[in-house]
């Protein structure tokens, strides 16, 4: 990629750390569960690393991060965690409690990016402050019973009628398994989204919506919620500007994130003949936020002028404008990929990600995937952009799978 700097963060970075796949690796065994690593505690350490890098370069710069909602407060993973590296509870008194915030790295970022939270399957379909209130009150009753000694599940099992038909059954179990599983997943975002808002993070989403009414209900939820939502009705919008004029469109300078009510993301110039009309492109339009790739087809940078004109809206107001930065996998399309580079060589492409072609996950505790990270970061500032979106933010969520702790 052009432009960019070269420096030695791996001293910043240097924490094991997880990364994301859907298929084990060859010929895989699981480690003792006492030698498994927490991961979530790595990505964290890794996120707050980096944002204090940036903002000791640019103090204003903004560090949003997508997904890795578990990484907000501490879950039933990290407590189960303590229990295998200390089963007798000699150090039990330092141990960060169930259900609370990382202060440290809720002070890190400065919000969270969120990817269906209004029209995917899993969303809430009521208000978010009364979604966390419900959860939080449902939550307390179960302490209270759990308590007493009351153990019930936090989803009701359905008591009949049965089949008996072994395959029917089988697939009502795997429904039960389903349902229970999207309410603890609605149950972590929750959690995330409350204590991020409450200090006073910004929360963002991406909507991929069945149709163009449900765009516009997204859009009116979110305005609701306070969220900062970009809503599309294909698949291709992510990698397009709109033609059409943008949601509660803003004449106003947007000098940082919360002020504005409105973005675009344009994570993909594949749709774009050259960077030059990419640029153009991005340039005639009026969001209030440009969420962008850094380079053009993943190999021709943005350069500092190409920023500075991304910008300014085409009514001439200022923006804020981002770049994405991929933590936990490695891409065969990115500017720093050599045609010699297959899974394990280097030792950092730890495995394909079989669902997206062409990429690999990470393993961040490899200094050279440390020191290529660092360099996009400092390409980022070099370039001028106002802040950055660290993508691929929940790759920890594979490796607990891979390492379970029982």
């Amino acid at each position: 990629m052009k432009r960019l700097s070269v420096i030695a963060l791996a001293a910043l970075l240097a924490f094991p750390l997880a990364a994301h796949a859907l298929e084990k690796p060859r010929d895989w065994q699981a480690p003792p569960p006492e030698t498994v690593p927490n991961h979530r505690e790595m990505w964290r350490q890794v996120i707050i690393e980096l944002a204090r890098y940036a903002k000791s370069r640019k103090n204003d710069f903004t560090v949003l991060v997508r997904g890795g909602v578990e990484l907000v407060v501490k879950g039933e993973r990290e407590a189960e965690w303590d229990e295998v590296q200390d089963p007798d509870g000699r150090f039990f008194e330092k141990r960060h409690p169930l259900g609370q915030a990382f202060r440290p790295y809720v002070n890190a970022i400065d919000g969270l990016v969120l990817d269906d939270l209004y029209c995917g399957p899993e969303a809430f379909g009521k208000p978010l402050s009364q979604a966390i209130k419900d959860r939080r009150d449902f939550d307390k009753v179960l302490a209270e019973e759990r308590a007493r000694g009351i153990h019930r599940p936090a989803l009701p099992e359905p008591l009949g009628p049965f089949s008996i038909d072994p395959e029917v059954e089988k697939a009502r179990a795997a429904e039960v398994r389903r349902q229970a599983d999207k309410v603890e997943r609605q149950r972590r975002v929750l959690y995330a989204v409350d204590t991020l808002s409450q200090a006073g993070r910004r929360i963002l989403s991406l909507e991929r919506c069945k149709d163009a009414k449900a765009v516009d209900a997204a859009y009116r939820d979110a305005a609701r919620d306070k969220v900062l939502t970009y809503a599309y009705d294909d698949d291709q919008r992510l990698n397009r500007v709109p033609r059409t004029r943008p949601w509660a469109e803003n004449p106003d300078p947007v000098p940082t994130l919360n002020q504005a009510r409105n973005w675009l993301p344009v994570l993909s110039s594949e749709t774009f003949g050259s960077k030059s009309e990419w640029v153009a492109a991005m340039e005639r339009s009026n969001f209030d936020m440009l969420l962008v790739d850094v380079a053009y087809r993943g190999m021709d940078g943005l350069s500092y002028a190409d920023v500075l004109k991304l910008k300014y809206k085409n009514l001439g107001s200022r923006r804020p404008v981002y770049a994405v930065l991929s933590l936990g996998k490695a891409y065969d399309s990115r500017w720093y990929w050599k045609p010699q580079w297959r899974t394990g060589e280097p030792a950092f492409l730890f495995a394909p990600d079989e669902d997206h072609p062409g990429s690999w996950v990470a393993d961040m505790n490899d200094p050279k995937w440390k020191e290529l990270v660092g360099k996009t970061l400092v390409g980022i500032i070099d370039s001028g952009f106002d802040g950055v979106v660290l993508d691929d933010a929940d790759t920890y969520l594979w490796f607990e799978e891979l390492m379970p702790l029982r």
